[in-house]
């Protein structure tokens, strides 16, 4: 009986046909291995749609009770445009004003990076982070910033580097007017 041989990898196979069609030649020494090791970035980065999010470590808020903000910021995120696939990146800042639980501090970045590792959009990435967190937390209010550099509009289009996205959703206590400002001042 005649072993079966596995398939190739299709996202290898994908990445293979499209630098044929750019013309590259593939036995380019720098070439001839691109395929399986753009398969082993991608398939290790992308978050699969589907997967399970982080769990939310959270704990007791108790004595003495925490009622003001916490904010973390200006950590990194990369993702990849939905619309032109290229990169966007920039940092993020998540915050909350806490009810019955406090949220290991860590936990915010785990949950950037699993809503933006995938082909994304900001204003999308965003709203998702900050609903993910207000449904497993259930804070008095959440606000997450985004500042973002978007590849699709520094190096095609209209060809500015250095322009930053900025979005952003607060919902509950923090889309208050002297609450938005706080939040807004402390991670300015």
């Amino acid at each position: 009986m005649r072993a079966r041989r596995a398939s190739p990898d299709p996202v290898a196979d994908a990445w293979r046909r499209l630098l044929v069609g750019l013309g590259y030649d593939l036995r380019d020494a720098h070439l001839k291995d691109s395929p399986a090791r753009v398969a082993r970035f991608l398939s290790s980065w992308h978050t699969i749609v589907g997967t399970l999010p982080p769990r939310v470590t959270t704990f007791p808020n108790r004595a003495p009770r925490v009622d003001e903000l916490v904010a973390v910021g200006n950590f990194r995120f990369y993702s990849v445009c939905a619309h032109h696939g290229l990169p966007f990146f920039g940092e993020a800042a998540v915050g909350y004003v806490p009810d019955e639980h406090l949220v290991g501090l860590s936990k915010f970045a785990r949950v950037v990076d699993y809503f933006a590792h995938r082909f994304q959009v900001q204003e999308r990435l965003t709203h998702q982070i900050a609903s993910y967190l207000e449904e497993r937390v259930a804070p008095h209010g959440v606000a997450v910033v985004l500042r973002g550099e978007h590849l699709c509009m520094s190096m095609r289009g209209v060809e500015r580097p250095g322009h930053r996205t900025i979005t952003s959703d607060l919902r509950g206590v923090l889309r208050k007017p002297e609450a938005r400002a706080e939040l807004l001042a402390l991670l300015a």
